[in-house]
């Protein structure tokens, strides 16, 4: 998808609605991409570290939609019952709305800070409760070897199957689909969201992703314990965070190639939203 100046239609819509919700107005819902939707796109990617060019590619549309999906999952936990599609429609608006007005807020139909944070209030620590998105479910995925019977690898008393599920007690598996694996690999995801959630962290949908593959591949007390989420919570530059990803590439005191891309893989998903599997040597 490219949408940029001269572009019309349905999804120069939803971009201008969507951006409108977030406080980044683009100064009409006209279906047309001019100049205010090009400045308003290019300050919304500069404030969530995409790639600041005014076009909305793939990456900006995916941290557009989350965004807007995360409103919507927040909304439905005070009792309203949206369908999270990550389009800023009449129905969420018209929740939003009621939401402010219950709470007294500025009723414009527009999270800006004080509506942000009476929205997320309830959330543990951080602004706000992120789930991965598809995109960080396959991401992951794709770095995890699927298979369809349960083996046993050298170093474990368990079998696994899928993508790394570790079958437990009471679980019975002959085969599965690589859609049943991916529902399990979400399940198994589950427990690192919950725990990344707890910690205090101003993130996108993309940096978030970027960290639940990290934590899911080296651990969550690796996360923990890391200068990555010491320099996260310390907002350093970019390219400390870079430097802080490469530091895990190392097996047996070697670099090794695999985990050098997927680092490299998980910093560009966290800096420019780029969920691209990219097989770079050192």
């Amino acid at each position: 998808m490219i949408l940029k100046i001269g572009s019309t239609g349905r999804n120069v819509n939803i971009v201008q609605r969507n951006l409108k919700m977030i406080s980044y107005d683009p100064k009409g819902v006209d279906c047309i991409y001019g100049e205010n939707t090009e400045t308003a796109v290019k300050n919304f990617q500069s404030e969530n570290s995409l790639v600041c060019d005014g076009i909305v590619g793939d990456h900006t549309w995916n941290v557009l939609i989350d965004t807007i999906k995360n409103i919507q999952a927040a909304l439905n936990s005070y009792g309203f019952d949206l369908v999270v599609d990550g389009i800023a429609g009449i129905d969420t608006y018209k929740c939003l709305l009621r939401f402010q007005e219950e709470y007294n807020l500025t009723a414009d139909g527009i999270v800006d800070p004080e509506t942000k944070n009476a929205l997320f209030k309830n959330n543990n620590n951080s602004l706000t409760d992120f789930d991965i998105s598809e995109n960080g479910v396959n991401f992951i995925a794709d770095y995890e070897d699927f298979y369809a019977e349960p083996y046993r690898v050298l170093d474990s008393q368990n079998q696994t199957i899928g993508y790394g599920h570790v079958i437990i007690s009471g679980e019975h598996f002959e085969s599965i689909t690589n859609v049943q694996a991916k529902a399990l690999l979400k399940k198994d995801l589950q427990s690192f969201v919950d725990i990344v959630n707890t910690i205090t962290l101003n993130l996108t949908q993309c940096q978030f992703d970027a960290i639940i593959s990290f934590a899911y591949n080296c651990g969550i007390s690796a996360l923990k314990n890391s200068t990555l989420l010491k320099d996260i919570k310390a907002n350093a530059s970019i390219e400390k965070i870079r430097e802080d990803f490469l530091m895990w590439c190392n097996c047996n005191g070697k670099r090794e190639l695999g985990l050098y891309r997927r680092r490299y893989d998980e910093f560009e998903m966290y800096k420019d939203a780029d969920y691209t599997r990219t097989y770079r040597d050192f």
